[in-house]
């Protein structure tokens, strides 16, 4: 069980004040969002957290083959995610993930999200 996380990183909390928890699905997919779209070195608790998609720039004419190789390597630790792409759209850098053969889309730097800041 965790902490469900808010879009800019922050945590969720109801009425009282209390944070969400969140299992299953839901915290793997977490847990996938945090380490594919943090960037690596970036926490100070943890300096193997994350990804080094970040240092990747889109202008690069090998960005996604790039991009997937980071996710991969940052994802190490799931045995159950597999990356099966990445696309660059405007800026934005998406990774698809297959869990146990449920294909999600994870955007890892776009105008939603902090750019990889924890």
């Amino acid at each position: 069980m965790d902490m469900k996380l808010g879009l800019h990183g922050d945590m969720e909390i109801n009425s009282m004040g209390l944070p969400y928890h969140i299992a299953g699905m839901e915290e793997l997919i977490q847990r996938i969002y945090v380490l594919l779209s943090a960037r690596k070195g970036g926490f100070i608790y943890n300096r193997e957290l994350g990804s080094g998609i970040s240092e990747v720039s889109p202008d690069d004419p090998q960005a996604v083959p790039k991009i997937e190789a980071c996710a991969r390597k940052a994802l190490e630790s799931i045995p159950e995610a597999e990356v099966t792409g990445a696309a660059i759209n405007d800026g934005q850098i998406t990774v698809t993930v297959s869990l146990t053969g449920i294909d999600i889309e994870i955007i890892v730097r776009g105008d939603n999200n902090n750019g990889g800041e924890l």
